[in-house]
């Protein structure tokens, strides 16, 4: 049991961490990555006050220090739900559950748009964990897309249960690959089927599959706690980062631009202490 469970390592999670663990507060950040790849693949960072010039991957290492010296615990996994039950959050992963008195959502944006048709068949052939629903495609052929480094891994475990996997990676790949793995260079542009998902069409041609997995940095915020208030796909908050459900804050890109690294840690310092007063009255 947690006082508060932060969602989302980067800038803003970490931030909030920081200034969690110094009020005392037993503090989990749940990050899908190491670190945010967002961040990390900054070559140069020229406005963060204080440090001109640093590289992304730097200041990611720096932040990430700084939390887990003062006592944060951190947890590697994808929440997949948040729900309240009683007075207390739970919050579901791929791999954990994790219960915390308060939830500060850090989640950023998803990376890689929606492609056309991946919401009418998400559960009919559309999935986005592979490690929970590969299983449902052994002996098939399958595409992955993956927008994140952590995709390769999540490729090469189907490529141990499924016939046939197609990898489509949408950043700069430079992992290995399984050898039953084949790498597919083109965009993914609509998916496509009758009852359940036959075809993904591509840059760079069609692809007939029973199923795509898409691998994105996090889920949208809607997808992850019932009833959170949205506009334009942003997370409403007021002056204290607080959402429409008492208990919840949010921090950083998923609150809206501008999209900076000096926002995101001021929000997160915010979020942390509206927390600590939210627990304590």
């Amino acid at each position: 049991m947690y006082d508060i469970a932060i969602i989302g390592g980067g800038p803003a999670g970490l931030s909030a961490a920081v200034n969690a663990c110094r009020r005392n507060k037993k503090t989990i950040l749940i990050s899908k990555e190491e670190q945010s790849s967002k961040l990390t693949q900054a070559h140069s960072i020229d406005n963060y006050l204080g440090l001109p010039e640093i590289n992304g991957a730097d200041l990611a290492r720096r932040m990430k220090e700084h939390a887990l010296g003062l006592g944060t615990v951190f947890l590697k996994d994808e929440i997949q739900s948040v729900y309240r039950d009683g007075r207390n959050f739970f919050l579901t992963g791929r791999e954990n559950t994790v219960e915390a008195a308060a939830v500060i959502l850090a989640i950023g944006i998803a990376i890689g748009k929606e492609i056309e048709g991946e919401a009418d068949f998400v559960g009919r052939g559309v999935s986005y964990c592979a490690t929970c629903d590969g299983m449902f495609f052994k002996g098939k052929t399958v595409a992955l897309i993956g927008y994140i480094p952590e995709a390769e891994r999540e490729v090469n475990f189907l490529a141990e249960i499924c016939q046939k996997v197609y990898f489509l990676p949408q950043y700069g790949f430079k992992g290995e690959l399984d050898p039953k793995v084949k790498l597919w260079k083109g965009k993914p542009l609509r998916i496509s089927g009758t009852e359940k998902v036959e075809l993904l069409k591509t840059g760079n041609g069609d692809l007939a599959v029973d199923g795509v997995f898409i691998e994105r940095a996090g889920r949208p915020a809607d997808q992850l706690i019932e009833g959170l208030e949205m506009e334009n796909g942003f997370i409403i908050t007021d002056t204290n980062q607080a959402t429409n459900i008492e208990g919840v804050f949010a921090a950083g890109d998923c609150t809206g631009r501008p999209w900076q690294i000096g926002r995101a840690v001021g929000q997160g310092q915010i979020a942390a202490l509206a927390v600590v007063n939210y627990l304590e009255t």
